[in-house]
């Protein structure tokens, strides 16, 4: 008569050859006899899940793992059948538990592992990628216990919740573990490039982007992903040509055609620019980053009202837009249209260009503040500082007490502003006083409702008169000035050519010194410079006249300066901080003045309401600063004659 165990062996025999019904029906005779049978239990379970019926195998195998819970292959597929049957939970609970009982049990891991990326990989899909985290780490870590090696779609899902999470120097070893295990996996080396990029690695970043593409050469997206870490790199020509292959591969790329864009304004082709903005803006009316980018092109066009209905475009778009709110707020304040720009001007504070400051203190409001104490602090530049100094007194006789935030280059020359309890410095290299109230200074106008109103311009309303000492500093810059002069008759002019390269477009108002070759060869002049910061690299290989004398070199804060302009005859700058401090001390001053200025300078006047001492020279095509100097040296020449005949 057949044993349990000879009736087993042959129901395995029939389940090893694939005959299941059979297999099945002897496993189930075993169980029926010997009801407590774990092995048959399980084998008869395995023989249900391999015909694909998973719940009457789970009936099975819950038997067979109470009955015996210490066996790995039981517990291992009933975690199997829980997993297909949609428990992932209690599957997981499973293969924890076979790992509990062999630590470096390699199915297990493999299973517990698969099973954590597959959830991880299904949160990351519907953007939980901070949910995601823990299961990918949780994944190459039971991979790493099994001795098994996580595969590059684990590393990979790891970067990407990493470089969500901000760790981006982790981000990028998962990435590069994801392409050590698959050279050949293209997202994880586009995902390497754009972390790469983040973490400022910008040629590492380019590397991984060509390596994607060397695979991959039709996927618009890496080719726009390489051109934008080009064009960070300053190699605007490759970059438009990396943006200008993915719309070849693409013609419907809606935003490849607003990279093409930004790459051609990159190269100065704005033409090009706005074409391919339209091309963009034809495929998608709707797409308001592009409406931005025209309003841009148009603006830098000197198209100016084209370029406020193209912002006013996308404004209907997205109200809330930072970009085209603080283009529109220019645009209309170079127009003249200050009710409107004023309150856009306000959008500046939202930009991530100007990165202004924020203080847990109220906003000024522009009315009397009596009892309270308003701090006005620097924002743009010193430029700005100096010019809207004019509203300091005026703020100062509204009630309260006033502290100006003031940096060491300032702090001499607005000395004189002091009113001791009224208004009061703060100087920019100490902790702030206690303050109730906040403006920037660049909001002064605005609230002052500058060109609705008169200006207030009369001048000077900055002066080093009566401080201590100014009259030793201005006696020893006279004597400094007359030492270096052959014709102690000569116009003294005081030059500045170029401002700080790190403001938007200062490449375009800054005609640098070898612009100013005409201006400098004049006859009967002696030009000092007074020029600071970068601009001074152009000294270097200068071809500059013996009637040329370099003082910045000995300027130590703008009371040197303020006491060498009122020396000097006049000030030929560009737009730069000494413009607005020569206008402030009613200094003669000639601003040269790019194609499309900054809003204050307005359009088509030679005079300008801020400063009744200054005089405009506009450049008249953009970038092309030959016929603009030409009429400065020619007026410079006329007055350094009347100044001649005017000697005794």
């Amino acid at each position: 008569m057949a044993t349990v165990e000879d009736r087993l062996k042959l129901a395995l025999d029939h389940h090893e050859a694939g005959r299941l019904a059979e297999a099945e029906l002897l496993y189930g005779r075993v169980v029926a006899v010997a009801p407590d049978h774990a092995r048959a239990l399980y084998l008869w379970g395995k023989a249900a899940h391999d015909r694909g019926d998973d719940h009457v195998a789970l009936a099975r195998l819950e038997r067979a793992h109470y009955l015996a819970p210490d066996i790995p292959a039981i517990a291992l597929l009933l975690a199997a059948v829980r997993q297909v049957l949609g428990q992932p939970e209690a599957a997981e609970a499973l293969y924890r538990h076979v790992l509990e009982m062999e630590s470096g049990h390699a199915q297990a891991a493999d299973a517990l592992a698969t099973l954590q990326e597959r959830r991880a990989a299904a949160l990351l899909g519907q953007g939980h990628a901070t949910d995601a985290l823990p299961l990918y780490e949780q994944a190459v870590a039971t991979r790493h216990g099994g001795g098994l090696a996580p595969g590059p779609e684990i590393w990979n899902g790891l970067g990407v919740c990493l470089l969500a999470a901000g760790r981006n120097a982790e981000a990028i070893s998962a990435f590069q573990a994801a392409v050590a295990v698959d050279p050949r996996y293209g997202e994880a080396l586009s995902n390497l490039g754009g972390a790469l990029k983040a973490a400022k690695r910008l040629d590492e970043a380019v590397a991984s982007y060509r390596q994607a593409l060397a695979l991959f050469p039709r996927i618009p997206e890496l080719h726009t992903n390489l051109g934008s870490v080009l064009g960070e790199l300053q190699r605007p020509a490759e970059a438009l040509a990396a943006y200008e292959e993915a719309v070849r591969l693409n013609p419907a790329f809606v935003g490849g055609w607003l990279n093409v864009g930004m790459g051609r304004r990159a190269m100065d082709d704005l033409h090009g620019a706005v074409d391919a903005y339209h091309r963009a803006l034809a495929l998608d009316p709707a797409f308001h980053r592009a409406w931005t980018a025209l309003g841009a092109a148009l603006y830098d066009l000197g198209r100016l009202e084209d370029a406020a209905q193209a912002a006013e475009k996308a404004l209907a778009l997205k109200p809330d837009a930072v970009e085209p709110n603080w283009n529109l707020a220019l645009v209309s304040l170079l127009l003249g249209r200050y009710a409107k720009g004023w309150p856009l001007y306000e959008w500046r504070r939202h930009s991530r260009t100007n990165r202004l400051r924020t203080f847990d203190r109220p906003g000024w409001d522009g009315g009397p503040f009596p009892g309270r104490t308003l701090l006005v602090h620097i924002e743009q530049g010193l430029g700005d500082m100096l010019m809207a100094a004019r509203y300091l007194p005026l703020i100062a006789a509204r009630g309260g007490r006033l502290l100006v935030e003031t940096p060491p280059e300032l702090a001499a020359l607005f000395q004189g502003l002091v009113q001791p309890g009224r208004l009061e410095l703060a100087p920019t290299d100490q902790p702030l006083p206690p303050f109730d109230l906040q403006c920037p200074v660049m909001s002064l106008p605005g609230l002052f409702q500058a060109g609705l109103v008169p200006i207030p311009n009369k001048v000077p309303y900055l002066s080093l008169d009566g401080l201590p000492g100014e009259d030793h500093r201005r006696a020893r810059w006279r004597d400094r000035l007359r030492g270096a002069m052959a014709d102690p008759g000569a116009l003294k002019v005081a030059l500045v050519w170029a401002g700080n390269p790190n403001f938007t477009g200062d490449r375009w108002r800054s005609p640098r010194l070898a612009a100013f070759a005409p201006v400098l060869r004049v006859p009967g002049t002696h030009v000092f410079s007074i020029q600071m910061g970068d601009g001074r690299r152009d000294l270097a290989d200068a071809d500059l006249p013996a009637a040329f004398t370099d003082l910045a070199p000995d300027i130590k804060d703008f009371a040197d300066t303020a006491a060498i302009l009122a020396e000097v005859d006049l000030l030929i700058s560009s737009c730069t901080a000494p413009v607005h401090l020569a206008g402030a001390l009613g200094r003669p001053v000639w601003v040269i003045l790019p194609q499309i200025p900054d809003w204050r300078w307005g359009l088509g006047r030679t005079d300008s309401d801020w400063y009744p001492s200054a005089c405009l020279y506009r450049q008249e095509a953009r970038g092309d600063w030959r016929p603009v100097m030409a009429r400065v040296a020619a007026d410079l020449a006329r007055r350094a004659a009347d100044t001649a005949i005017e000697a005794p």
